[in-house]
């Protein structure tokens, strides 16, 4: 009877050259930044009306939507990332 051990692989398994990388590099924390960062540009846009200071509002609008979503989507990692 043969052995299994010494006989050798029929098969090598490669990985294909256009295969999808690991999940690791997919994060929600980015688009859950530019999404809230959008969302809190537009209601600053609203917000300042016709106030001199628009780019001001709209620059802290984007950053307050930026923490927003900075938070949102390491939320939305850490609960699909439990089993």
């Amino acid at each position: 009877m043969p052995r299994s051990k010494t006989r050798k692989n029929h098969q090598d398994y490669r990985k294909p050259a256009n295969a999808v990388k690991s999940k690791q590099n997919r994060s929600a924390v980015t688009i859950g930044i530019v999404f809230f960062a959008l969302i809190g540009m537009g209601i600053a846009f609203f917000a300042a009306g016709s106030s001199s200071y628009w780019l001001l509002w709209l620059t802290a609008g984007a950053c307050m939507g930026g923490i927003g979503g900075y938070y949102f989507g390491r939320q939305i990692d850490k609960s699909f990332s439990k089993n």
